[in-house]
């Protein structure tokens, strides 16, 4: 045997006082954690009681009860042994004891509920109550009649334990509760109470009426049925009984036998009479039997744990009141609970129904529609209230329907908070899916321009559009009808990134482009630069001229020939006829010079040139702008025309020398175009370099910010993020030793990175305002799973 009697309502003085009043005292603490039990509270109750005048053994017998209650309900063993037990073993369970001094007080609960699943699909918890002896010298007729009102109003079997017969006093007793009855009767035309059980103890007119249920009937008729020869008096007493419960038996039971009177009597089987026991067999499953189990009924509604707990609060605050509680205030406090019980069922089929319209996996609904729902729920809400047979209907319906109405009014407003939540998370997403999509956009992209191989500008256009419709297809495969306005929203959003991406892609490709014509230009100069180095090395004369001109052409066209020209084509035979043009007018300033012997003079024109270009080449060896180049050429190009100026004529013409100086001019301006075409191209080339390491570079940051966590708050988000940029910028600087670095292009694609960092940081900015928002609404609203399920959509982070 586990469990314990545990007092739920004493009697105390109400100010520790002996002259003060007494009042009850309510186990509220205990009774809860009992009652709200998750295994207990959803099933309907069925509570045993017994009261009686005190000394009469009423807790004896209880423990009886929990033999029984044990051996069916726990052991399930009644069909192997007798449940009565051991015949040496004492008696144990409610505290009981010989003598004239009361031994409980107030009302006890047996701490172990039982449980029983009916074959009619009742789940049922059986309760034992003990009841504080009425009439006992320590008792006022007040404190007797409050604890045996509500014990009697608390259960749906109340066994009236009374010694030898059934008295008139005993009648007058049960009176004090009846016009409780006559009251409920003209509110709701039921019986206030369920079954009254008289248990007669040490029955001695057995010549009258046998012991057990048939002797029990027989007295029963004599007492409070047949109405002939009885004074008026009694029969309004006996009527008064007989209409406050639904059913009347009563038993008769022997004498347990004179061992009880014992001062070291200990309840054990072998001092009782066989009869006794005999008696005991019968009348305990009388009451206890499945079959014979009686469902706690209020206003004909079976009453669940929970609410016997509601109307149990309710009572025991009207038998505090200053006076004596009267039946109507009785009445009050049943129909306050029977209400109250019934309005808040109606408002969990509220809460249920818009619980399970805005619950997390369900869609956003439209604020038009989640108010209509609200209405039409609220309506059914009332209405099945309505339906609902209620103590005092007349009085408490507006005031209820009232409490209702506010209830979930108020409850509407968490539900419309909820939906709003998951608008705001709707964008959320839809900007998830968005970023996605980005991501997979750039990834396509990054693989059609691996390499350095140009892809022809309509065949570009065409990728770029299949994929651009791609990508919008697997966005629009993310929409829900619900949010179809945010969808298009964030959709041009998409469009427009991806038309700003397309515009950043055709860029590098043409960069690509840029680079072969730069390549193509760079052979071209090589080409001039060989050809004139090859006829620099001959003899003046016409004949050496001839044969090296025709070697050198032949040689220059075909190192220029080995340039890729993939997309350009045009570009390089057009390069391929001025190079032509180039070599043949080369070779007849040549022959003209071998013609007019101005050897000494083309010295000192080929040293100036030879000068210019050394100063070139010292200036090239770092990547310039071409703001900087053009400005160097023009420096070294204005000294070398200071020195021809200082060249001696030696009787030359001016015009002669005039046209020395255009050659000078013309040859350093061909030098400036070799070098000009060298330093593009390695400018495309640090460009190219620039675009792979941001790409690098903003991968670190994405990376740390996806590790942070659905639930990381703003600050956290902010932190990671400034590391994360500081470490990007660290690696972004490993540019500057690069052999091509340009400043220009450097802090060109540092900036993009700035702007792009940023950018994908305000998208986890926002997902953590967001969920912290979400935090929010939990307080007001059950959010377990919607907190739980929404999160989901933040696992495939933004690209950026």
């Amino acid at each position: 045997m586990q469990g314990k009697p545990m007092q739920i309502i004493s009697i105390c003085s109400e100010n520790g006082s002996a002259s003060s009043r007494c009042i009850l005292q309510l186990n509220e603490d205990e009774l809860n954690e009992m009652f709200m039990d998750e295994k207990i509270k959803d099933r309907v109750v069925s509570v045993i009681s017994v009261a009686g005048a005190f000394r009469k053994g009423k807790s004896f017998l209880l423990d009886f009860f929990l033999r029984y209650m044990y051996a069916k309900y726990v052991h399930n063993n009644l069909s192997e042994k007798d449940w009565l037990g051991d015949e040496n073993a004492p008696l144990k369970g409610f505290s009981w004891r010989g003598g004239s001094q009361r031994d409980t007080t107030g009302i006890l609960i047996w701490s172990d509920i039982f449980l029983y699943d009916h074959p009619n699909g009742d789940k049922v918890a059986i309760i034992l109550m003990d009841t504080q002896g009425t009439f006992d010298c320590d008792s006022t007729m007040k404190d007797c009649a409050n604890v045996f009102a509500l014990s009697t109003m608390i259960s749906s079997v109340q066994i009236f334990n009374i010694q030898s017969n059934i008295q008139k006093d005993d009648l007058q007793h049960l009176q004090l509760f009846t016009e409780y009855a006559r009251i409920a009767m003209e509110n709701t035309g039921k019986k206030p109470f369920q079954k009254l059980q008289f248990l007669i103890r040490d029955w001695t007119h057995k010549s009258e009426a046998p012991f057990g249920a048939l002797g029990g009937k027989q007295l029963l008729e004599q007492t409070l049925i047949r109405k002939n020869k009885r004074p008026e008096e009694n029969e309004q007493l006996c009527e008064h009984v007989r209409t406050s419960f639904n059913e009347i038996d009563c038993y008769l039971m022997p004498h347990p036998g004179y061992a009880i009177e014992e001062p070291d009597f200990r309840g054990c089987l072998k001092d009782l009479r066989d009869e006794f026991k005999k008696h005991l067999r019968d009348f305990i499953p009388l009451i206890l039997a499945p079959e014979n189990l009686i469902i706690k009924e209020i206003n004909g509604e079976k009453l669940k744990v929970d609410h016997l707990l509601t109307y149990i609060r309710s009572y025991f605050e009207s038998f505090n009141s200053k006076e004596f509680p009267e039946p109507t205030t009785i009445f009050k406090a049943t129909a306050e609970a029977n209400n109250q019980i019934h309005a808040t069922i109606a408002e969990e089929s509220y809460v249920n129904k818009m619980t399970e319209l805005t619950s997390p996996e369900k869609p956003y609904i439209p604020e038009e529609e989640l108010k209509r729902k609200h209405e039409e729920y609220l309506e059914k809400t009332i209405s099945s209230f309505k339906d609902k047979p209620i103590i005092g209907k007349a009085y408490y319906f507006m005031k209820y329907c009232y409490k209702i109405k506010s209830y979930c009014s108020s409850r509407f407003q968490q539900f419309r908070k909820l939906n709003e939540a998951k608008l705001a998370l709707a964008e959320v997403n839809y900007l998830s899916h968005m970023n996605k999509c980005i991501r997979d956009f750039e990834n396509f992209m990054d693989e059609l321009l691996i390499g350095n191989a140009y892809t022809p500008s309509n065949e570009f256009n065409s990728n770029m559009e299949a994929v651009k419709v791609d990508i919008l297809q697997q966005f629009d495969s993310c929409l829900s009808n619900s949010t179809a306005a945010i969808h298009k929203q964030i959709r041009e959003q998409l469009q427009e990134a991806i038309e700003k991406q397309f515009i950043k892609y055709k860029q590098q490709n043409d960069i690509k482009l840029d680079l072969i014509k730069a390549n193509i230009t760079v052979e071209c100069a090589e080409a001039k630069k060989l050809y004139k180095e090859l006829m620099n090395n001959t003899e003046q004369s016409i004949e050496a001229l001839n044969t090296t001109h025709a070697e050198a052409k032949h040689e220059a066209l075909e190192m220029f020939r080995r340039a890729s020209q993939v997309g350009e084509e045009s570009f390089f035979n057009e390069c391929e006829k001025q190079l032509i043009t180039y070599i043949e007018k080369t070779f007849n300033s040549y022959k003209e010079g071998s013609a007019k012997k101005e050897e000494l003079l083309q010295l000192q024109l080929t040293r100036l040139k030879v000068n210019y270009e050394g100063l070139m080449k010292d200036a090239c060896k770092s990547v310039l702008t071409n703001d900087n180049l053009i400005s160097k050429h023009e420096e070294f190009k204005m000294k070398a025309l200071e020195e021809f100026e200082a060249l001696p004529t030696e009787g030359n013409s001016e015009d002669y020398m005039d046209e020395k100086r255009q050659q000078l001019v013309g040859e350093i301006e061909e030098l400036y175009e070799y070098y000009r075409s060298q330093n593009n191209m390695r400018l495309l080339q640090f460009r190219q370099e620039c675009i792979w390491k941001k790409k690098e570079t903003k991968k670190v940051i994405l990376e740390s910010l996806e590790e942070i966590g659905l639930l990381a708050s703003v600050d956290d988000t902010r932190s990671t993020y400034n590391s994360a940029y500081k470490k990007a910028c660290d690696l972004y600087k490993n540019l500057e030793d690069d052999a091509l670095f340009n400043k220009e292009i450097y802090e060109e694609y540092l900036g993009e990175l700035r702007d792009e960092a940023q950018a994908g940081y305000e998208w986890y900015k926002k997902r953590a305002e967001f969920v912290e928002g979400a935090k929010d609404v939990a307080k007001g609203v059950l959010l377990t799973v919607a907190v739980a399920g929404f999160v989901l959509i933040f696992k495939v982070p933004p690209p950026f």
